[in-house]
């Protein structure tokens, strides 16, 4: 990380040279009629480079504009609203994700929820006869609320793994505990 950092200081040095009216390879000043220097142009070099600098002192593990956690406050959960009946894992997930502050916090997937959940025991795997895995209900499940429902797919029946009301509550409830579960706690 420590070499990128650098291309990107690098970068803004070059930004920065731009922006004051020298060519960065040779040192010189830059012509008076070239684009560079006008000042709507010059005005967007050094925002750049402001850009550049704020990536070097950003932290390492800090992507650019995207939360690197996922946060949900007690308020946005109070805002949470499901669908009636019993829900999959990825409808669950977009009930969260659109109450969130997408500023502050990532995005949560069913994949990372089901791959909790299997951790702890809740739910158990399936090995497809076509080498894929899926999540499965077992004996604990339906203590969670968690479910089988009967679907359909471009005219192939399957089971889904569904969350009922009792399941609804258990995830919303428990969810900053079942995303950060370890074997060890």
């Amino acid at each position: 990380m420590d070499l990128e950092k650098e291309k990107i200081k690098k970068a803004g040095e070059i930004i920065n040279k731009m922006a004051n009216g020298i060519n960065p390879i040779k040192g010189t000043p830059i012509d008076a009629d070239c684009f560079l220097q006008d000042p709507r142009i010059i005005r967007c070099l050094f925002f750049v480079q402001q850009v550049l600098n704020d990536a070097v002192e950003r932290p390492a593990n800090v992507a650019l504009g995207k939360p690197a956690k996922f946060i949900i406050t007690d308020e946005e959960k109070s805002n949470v609203r499901f669908p009636e009946g019993n829900i999959g894992v990825n409808q669950f997930a977009r009930c969260i994700n659109s109450v969130i502050d997408l500023n502050r916090s990532k995005k949560i997937t069913g994949v990372e929820i089901n791959k909790q959940l299997k951790k702890m025991g809740i739910l158990s795997e399936e090995l497809l006869p076509d080498g894929k895995k899926r999540a499965i209900v077992n004996n604990d499940s339906y203590k969670y609320g968690i479910v089988t429902e009967k679907r359909n797919y471009n005219g192939n029946e399957y089971d889904m793994v569904c969350f009922n009301e009792t399941g609804k509550k258990f995830l919303l409830d428990e969810l900053e505990k079942i995303l950060e579960w370890e074997k060890d706690s």
